[in-house]
């Protein structure tokens, strides 16, 4: 009998491999010899896609032949996987359908109720999936299954207990991902769980404390990605250098074993030392670092305490005197900040000048501390997936409207506009704060009814250009603006020729090193001290050094 187990990715990225679904196909696949009933399952796995609508979605699954359907869901995919269920169980009695993820774990009898399910799996899956289906087809019963929720239930579901990972079978070792056909890409789990307890997060009523999978694992799947042409590993744990004497030892190993692969990993700023800075700056590697938020009282309220401003600027410098890639999250709607407490998040966080800065909206994600404390302090979400705020007791919906017009801005001209390199410099002479320079950019985009959906590096650029252009000029700076724009183009011919293997063709009005060094002097002394050298420079890919400057 054919199982489909069907995901849907929030976005089209390289970090979003049907993972879950895998993990739960490799443990049915590993179960099968002890059990003639699980022998007869063919796990394929059916990746929706991003437009794809539940009438359609449902039609496909119709047409693949399977007679037991599971979906794995989160708050993103939610609607659509429900509906397209619904309509499954209306046209195909007969299919057995069931439900996993965090939505299943957070409100299974919800998730029954309007999917129409036959069950859902609360908690983590192997397991439940592999004793739920070995009951079905051995003519058993479902009922007393740990993390398997019927319909008909009522109140809170008890989920799974947590696994073992040590006993859990590897998909990628199994075969249920293939690592030569994911594009050189894989998505790479390490360990389960989290020593934390955020607030907001799904872990943080779970079991508590990382679970590592097994280092002889780790190193068979490492020595199958290298074989098989991966080039770029997303590793999926929560804190990654929560355990620093085994993030030590894994960085050794996957530079003893794939100096050539990039990587991206999630970790603590607080917990970061000189050995593993070192040890990330060896490997061609990004950090993505949750901040959150800047102001103390707001983190210990969501179960993040101990957060000391020059402590976390510190270990950034690290990284950043390292040239190790790092990124920041700052979440907007968090109970304790106001607007003006995301703005001086906003503006600690590009002091830190973090390569790219993500700022989204809170999700109040059901089977979080935060949801069942929601009206004690005063938050309103939206009820329906994906839950993001709409008000807060410091931050009304108004305020919460002006932090996520912000947050697009910043998104655009920081991040998208790869402004890291030059953004310091280009603030100082104007005396801005970052916050109120970027808000400036969003209601100057605003008004040019331009377009937010192009994503082109050089339409973005022009946009930096023109605005701050203006700034300058308003600010009677006319005379820095050739030594900006000098400083603008080069930074993004550099980042093109690094990013998308591009050549351009500059006209520059001064000596391409001196204005590459006018981002530590400052523009103005640069300016003063600096003679104009008009000519045509080509920045273009290089093999060695990634790109190299050169007159045309």
């Amino acid at each position: 009998m054919r199982l489909a187990l069907v995901s849907l990715a929030a976005r089209d990225s390289p970090e979003a491999l049907p993972l879950g679904a895998a993990c739960a196909a490799a443990a049915i696949k590993a179960a099968a010899s002890a059990s003639p009933g699980l022998a007869s399952i063919e796990p394929v796995l059916i990746e929706a896609g991003l437009e794809e609508g539940p009438d359609a979605l449902a039609s496909r699954i119709a047409s693949s032949g399977a007679g037991i359907v599971g979906f794995s869901v989160y708050s993103w995919n939610r609607e659509v996987l429900a509906a397209a269920s619904a309509r499954l169980r209306g046209a195909r009695g007969g299919m057995l359908l069931f439900a996993g993820g965090p939505e299943a774990t957070a409100d299974p009898v919800g998730l029954v109720a309007e999917a129409v399910l036959d069950f859902a799996i609360a908690g983590e899956g192997e397991t439940a999936v592999v004793r739920a289906l070995g009951a079905i087809t051995s003519g058993g019963t479902l009922e007393g299954i740990p993390g398997v929720v019927l319909p008909g239930r009522r109140g809170a579901a008890p989920p799974s207990p947590p696994e073992d990972p040590s006993a859990l079978p590897s998909p990628w070792l199994l075969g249920t991902m293939d690592a030569a056909a994911c594009g050189g890409d894989v998505v790479w789990e390490l360990s389960r769980g989290c020593p934390f307890r955020c607030a907001y997060c799904y872990e943080s009523k779970g079991s508590s404390g990382s679970r590592p999978f097994p280092m002889e694992r780790i190193e068979a799947e490492l020595e199958l990605f290298v074989r098989s042409g991966v080039s770029y590993a997303f590793v999926l744990d929560p804190t990654f250098d929560a355990d620093a004497k085994r993030a030590a030892l894994l960085l050794d190993l996957f530079l003893a074993k794939a100096p050539f692969m990039r990587w991206k990993f999630e970790v603590r700023a607080e917990l970061l030392d000189k050995g593993l800075v070192k040890r990330f700056a060896a490997l061609d590697c990004s950090l993505q670092i949750g901040l959150q938020s800047a102001r103390r009282e707001t983190l210990e309220t969501v179960g993040r305490p101990g957060f000391d401003r020059a402590e976390f600027a510190r270990k950034a410098a690290m990284l950043g005197s390292a040239g190790v890639s790092f990124g920041l999250d700052l979440i907007a709607g968090l109970p304790g900040d106001g607007l003006r407490d995301f703005e001086e998040g906003v503006d600690f966080a590009i002091g830190l000048e973090p390569n790219h800065l993500d700022l989204f909206p809170l999700a109040l994600l059901p089977g979080t501390e935060l949801f069942d404390r929601s009206v004690e302090l005063g938050i309103e979400a939206d009820p329906r997936p994906p839950y993001l705020v709409r008000s807060t007791r410091e931050m009304p919906a108004a305020e919460l409207e002006s932090a996520l017009s912000l947050a697009a801005a910043c998104d655009r001209f920081y991040t998208d506009g790869r402004a890291v390199g030059w953004f310091r410099a280009a603030l100082k002479p104007l005396k801005a704060r970052p916050s109120a320079f970027l808000r400036g950019f969003g209601a100057w985009l605003g008004k040019r009814g331009t377009d937010a959906r192009s994503q082109s590096a050089r339409t973005i650029e022009a946009e930096q250009l023109g605005f701050a252009t203006e700034a300058y000029s308003a600010a009677g700076l006319g005379a820095l603006v050739p030594a900006l724009r000098d400083l603008v183009r080069l930074h993004g011919a550099w980042g093109r020729a690094l990013a998308e293997g591009e050549e351009s063709v500059l006209d520059l009005s001064y000596d391409p090193e001196e204005v590459l060094g006018a981002a530590s002097s400052g523009l103005s002394a640069f300016v003063r001290a600096a003679k104009p050298v008009r000519a045509t420079w080509r920045v273009s890919p290089d093999e060695d050094d990634g790109a190299r400057i050169e007159r045309a």
